[in-house]
């Protein structure tokens, strides 16, 4: 029996079991992540009354999970160790079953799933980031072009980085494709690819085009010597990270005219990721005119790493893996997690 079993079997016996587990597991993370903190200040993070805190806290202490001291509490080594085995098993175990069936359903390389939601839990979002960086390091090349792409996600993760990152590696980062818009909004391809650089100590380089642009314009500026090396970077891209758009938020930013609007409304666009918009079905219904890379070129890089969390991103999710991405290693939440079963299930 593993511990998964035997705490739903201890929630038949114990019905507030579940929720008691997953206070104090919320508790002691916050601790950690604040450390050291008072319980005047870590009412304002938990969200628990003064009462239930002071109990709460009195109870991870007498356990030993945490410490109290003058500057506040902060975790204790055995409180370190113990979030390290959840974390551990939540990564590996939790969510075989589901991690199979999704992997198998899209055809793609593999899944992972952290335990939570991407947009309500700072700790999900640090696990799905830590993921990613860990599979990206035991694959990587010791001289390798890594392509990013842009988003809030992406700017997330590029924040996130230190140089652990590849260390010891030959690493030149790279934007894919062109810029969402002239204008700057620190989400740009070139804002992660710097940013993610900067942070992990490798060079980079930018690709200076604005995104969505006309034909005639377009093929002027592949003729411009900067343009032109950068795209010579671009084509030797091994490893990809990116994440999945909402269609309409994604055509709003790049600032789609009136009629290209319609048109995703017409034909049922649902996400978005390399400038291409897909339906329900993963069927590319349009593409925008840019420098880099397209939907095709990514298809024939051998890892492809996409990460998206947030149950509102579970549309778009399931609409960009019906694409059937085959080279693509997964990394989602819980929250996406069940809503693709239910709609792998009912498809």
């Amino acid at each position: 029996m593993d511990i998964l079993q035997l705490l739903q079997l201890q929630g038949k016996l114990i019905p507030d079991l579940f929720e008691k587990f997953n206070k104090r597991y919320e508790l002691l993370v916050s601790i950690k992540n604040n450390q050291p903190i008072g319980r005047r200040n870590l009412i304002d993070i938990v969200g628990l009354t003064e009462r239930q805190l002071r109990t709460e806290c009195d109870t991870l202490y007498k356990l030993g999970l945490i410490s109290k001291n003058t500057t506040g509490m902060t975790i204790s080594q055995d409180g370190e160790s113990f979030l390290l085995e959840i974390n551990n098993f939540l990564r590996s175990d939790a969510f075989g079953a589901e991690r199979k069936i999704i992997k198998e359903h899209f055809e793609i390389k593999e899944v992972y799933v952290i335990a939570g939601d991407f947009s309500k839990s700072q700790e999900t979002r640090k696990d799905m980031v830590m993921l990613l960086f860990e599979k990206i390091n035991i694959i990587i090349d010791r001289e390798c072009v890594l392509g990013v792409s842009g988003g809030s996600t992406m700017g997330y993760i590029a924040s996130m980085a230190d140089k652990t990152f590849a260390y010891g590696k030959d690493i030149t980062i790279t934007p894919i494709r062109g810029a969402l818009t002239i204008s700057n909004t620190g989400f740009q391809s070139n804002d992660i690819a710097t940013k993610l650089a900067v942070n992990t100590n490798h060079r980079y380089q930018l690709l200076h085009a604005p995104d969505n642009i006309g034909k005639a314009t377009l093929e002027e500026l592949m003729k411009e010597p900067i343009v032109k090396s950068a795209l010579d970077i671009i084509k030797n891209t091994s490893i990809i990270i990116h994440s999945i758009g909402d269609a309409f938020e994604m055509a709003r930013r790049r600032k789609l005219s009136k009629e290209v609007l319609k048109l995703l409304e017409d034909k049922n666009a649902y996400s978005e990721s390399f400038g291409s918009y897909f339906d329900y079905q993963g069927n590319v219904i349009y593409e925008t005119e840019t420098i880099g890379m397209n939907s095709e070129d990514v298809e024939k890089v051998s890892n492809i790493f996409t990460i998206v969390g947030g149950g509102n991103k579970a549309d778009a999710t399931f609409s960009y893996l019906n694409s059937k991405p085959k080279n693509t290693t997964l990394i989602i939440d819980e929250a996406i997690c069940k809503q693709i079963l239910t709609k792998v299930i009912t498809q």
